[in-house]
């Protein structure tokens, strides 16, 4: 069965016209969905013909056609084809223009280019990705995947780091795992090569990656509903309104008043800053409705998690109709202050 991208080169060949005259023809009269358009550039792509796959999408630009991925593909198709870097520079200026802020374009984008095998363009999208929202979990799966395709080890070191430090969802304790296992596969796979030095650049990119200089989790039994808020050195507030701080303060974990909880009678809200300011952070839980057993709940407080300097210690507060306040300190915190 003949795909209708065939059909559309078919009918280019058939014109007999310049790459550029026969796409102009085309596209001028016609319009195809994004997926004929980027699987007729592809066969072409893969057939070396560069300046055929650009004129196509050059043409889709010109004619109302135009989708994000089509700017970082024809910068590439440009490129190979040996056109000059100030006509490449001009096509990636535009496709800032035109995808602006929109983390879901960006990921359409590297998914393009992950198919071109333009992997290490792919990741730096990723990495545009990433600045507009550190957190969105979709952002790094593509990036590990693209990651493993290319085989590169910085980039492989950089997705699986980037998903245990900002990916934090309700099953982030299987995927930071999973990641963390992945790396040491890696490193074992590298010395088992013979190539100590990047086996211990990922070893030592783990060990820093694990470590959280702060983390506070409160524990209670009942069908409480408490609320946790954590006020940074900075002033910033992370609660349920606001469960991410812009000096990287998370709430992770959120009770939803003793009624699902997985564990019968046992209930956690918890707050993580993975590169925390040295300080005081000042701790509030309130009672928002429900009754505590005993009347307590348990804070407990880890500094420096997973380093040398790992310190954990806990403490029994009263939950009744007044919230409950203590401050936490921390030195030699990782974060600029």
């Amino acid at each position: 069965m003949i795909s209708l991208a065939d059909k559309l080169l078919t009918e280019i060949q058939a014109l007999n016209k310049t790459p550029a005259e026969a796409w102009e023809s085309v596209l001028s009269q016609k319009r195809f969905s994004s997926a004929v358009l980027s699987a007729a550039v592809l066969k072409l792509h893969n057939q070396k013909d560069y300046d055929n796959a650009s004129e196509a999408i050059k043409a889709a630009i010109r004619h109302d056609q135009a989708q994000v991925w089509m700017y970082d593909v024809l910068a590439l198709e440009l490129k190979l084809a040996n056109r000059p870097q100030k006509e490449i520079d001009r096509v990636l200026l535009s496709r800032i223009d035109f995808a602006a802020g929109d983390e879901s374009q960006l990921l359409l984008t590297a998914a393009y280019m992950s198919r071109f095998e333009a992997y290490e363009q792919a990741i730096n999208i990723c990495k545009e990705a990433v600045k507009l929202n550190p957190t969105l979990p979709d952002t790094w799966a593509m990036a590990r995947r693209t990651a493993d395709r290319w085989q590169d080890v910085d980039a492989i070191i950089w997705s699986r780091i980037g998903t245990m430090n900002n990916v934090w969802g309700d099953n982030y304790e299987a995927l930071h795992q999973e990641a963390e296992t992945e790396l040491r596969d890696l490193e074992a796979t590298l010395t088992a090569a013979g190539n100590t030095a990047a086996a211990s650049k990922v070893k030592e990119a783990l060990i820093q990656g694990k470590i959280r200089d702060l983390r506070i989790r409160v524990v209670w039994s009942g069908d409480a509903d408490l609320d946790l808020s954590v006020t940074t050195p900075h002033g910033n507030v992370c609660s349920y309104k606001s469960r991410r701080t812009v000096d990287g303060g998370m709430l992770i974990r959120e009770s939803d008043g003793g009624k699902t909880s997985a564990k019968a009678g046992r209930h956690t809200e918890e707050f993580v800053c993975v590169e925390a300011a040295s300080g005081e952070y000042k701790v509030k839980v309130r009672n928002i409705a429900g009754r505590v057993i005993t009347g307590k709940a348990i804070v407990e407080v880890v500094r420096h998690e997973n380093s040398d300097r790992q310190q954990s210690q806990s403490a029994s507060i009263n939950v009744g109709a007044r919230n409950a306040e203590l401050t936490v300190s921390l030195t030699n915190g990782r974060a600029a202050n």
